[in-house]
C-alpha cells in the first residue's frame, strides 16, 4: 500500500503571497525562535531578513513570570535583534486593558516579584494581602506566579467572591521548561479559582481580541497585513486564524503534524521552522 502523502505543509500560492505581502511579522518565542537556551537553526537569518526587508518585527510572549528587562536580556543573549518597543508581553495587554477601563492604579496582583516590578514601573500600586482585604482593589490580576502561596490563593478567592473585576494575563495551561517538560501556568490557576468560586476572568493575552487590538494599535496596521508565527495551536494559531491575521505554524515546538491533523484550526502556512520562511520574504 502506498504511503499516504502529507499535505499539511503544501501551501497554496495565495497564502504564500499573503505572507510575502505582510508589513509586520509577530513571532512567538519559545518553540518558535528558540528551544531551551539556544536559537532554532536559521532563526537569526530569518529575523535579519525581516529587518532588512523593512518590515516591522515584534516578539510576543504570554509568559509573565519573567520581567520585561529580563526578557530583553534573554533575547540579546540569544543574539536576536530587539529594541524595547519590539517586545510585547501579555502584561502589556493587561496594562492597556486596565487603564482603558479605569481599573487603575490599585490592584491585587497574583504574580511573582518580576511581574510586580513590571506593574509598579507602569504606575500601578500592587496591594499586599492585608491591604487588599481591607481596601478593595480596582481589579484582581492573575499572572504566572512562580511564587504562589496559599495566602495569595485565599486573598484572591475572597476578592473574587466579592465581585472585584478579575483579569488574567493569559490562558496557557502549561509553560514549557524544556522541549519535553512543563510546569503549571495561568490556565491551571484559572481552573482552580473557577472551581472555588465559579468565576472566569477576562483574559487579555494570546489568543484574545485584546491581544489582537494591542498588536494592531502598536503596528498601526490592519490584521490583513500582520503575520503571526507560532508553535502553539490554541494560543498562537487560534488568535491568528480567528482575527484574520496571516497564520503561520512552525513544527519546531509544541505542535506535531499529528496534532495539527486532528485540530479544527488550520493555519495558512505550515513549515518545519522559521528558516523555511526566509526565502518567501
Amino acid at each position: 500500500m502506498a504511503k499516504k502523502k502529507d499535505t499539511t505543509k503544501q501551501p497554496n500560492m495565495e497564502n504564500l503571497q499573503r505572507f510575502a505581502a505582510a508589513q509586520a511579522i509577530v513571532c512567538d518565542l519559545d518553540g518558535t525562535l528558540y528551544l531551551e537556551d539556544g536559537p532554532i537553526q536559521g532563526a537569526l537569518q530569518f529575523l535579519d531578513k525581516v529587518i532588512s526587508s523593512h518590515r516591522q518585527l515584534y516578539y510576543f510572549t504570554n509568559n509573565t513570570s519573567i520581567s520585561r528587562q529580563r526578557w530583553l536580556g534573554k533575547l540579546h543573549e540569544l543574539g536576536f535583534p530587539v529594541k524595547n518597543h519590539q517586545l510585547i508581553t501579555s502584561a502589556d495587554c493587561a496594562d492597556a486593558y486596565l487603564k482603558r477601563n479605569d481599573l487603575y492604579p490599585r490592584i491585587y496582583l497574583v504574580g511573582n516579584r518580576d511581574l510586580q516590578q513590571d506593574f509598579e514601573e507602569r504606575g500601578f500600586r500592587c496591594l499586599t494581602e492585608d491591604e487588599a482585604l481591607s481596601h478593595d482593589p480596582y481589579a484582581v490580576v492573575l499572572g504566572f506566579d512562580t511564587e504562589l502561596t496559599y495566602e495569595k490563593i485565599y486573598t484572591c478567592y475572597q476578592l473574587l467572591i466579592k465581585g472585584i473585576p478579575y483579569i488574567a494575563t493569559h490562558p496557557d495551561i502549561l509553560c514549557p521548561v524544556t522541549h519535553t517538560t512543563f510546569k503549571p501556568d495561568v490556565g491551571s490557576f484559572i481552573a482552580l479559582f473557577e472551581t472555588a468560586c465559579g468565576r472566569r476572568p477576562i483574559v487579555v493575552g494570546k489568543p484574545t481580541r485584546e491581544a489582537v487590538r494591542f498588536i494592531c494599535e502598536k503596528s498601526h496596521l490592519p490584521v490583513s497585513l500582520i503575520a503571526f508565527i507560532g508553535d502553539r495551536l490554541y494560543t498562537d494559531i487560534q488568535m491568528a486564524v480567528e482575527s484574520g491575521m496571516i497564520s503561520v505554524l512552525v513544527l519546531s515546538g509544541e505542535t506535531t503534524s499529528a496534532l495539527l491533523a486532528s485540530s479544527s484550526l488550520k493555519p495558512e502556512l505550515v513549515v518545519d521552522s522559521v528558516a523555511d520562511l526566509t526565502t518567501i520574504l
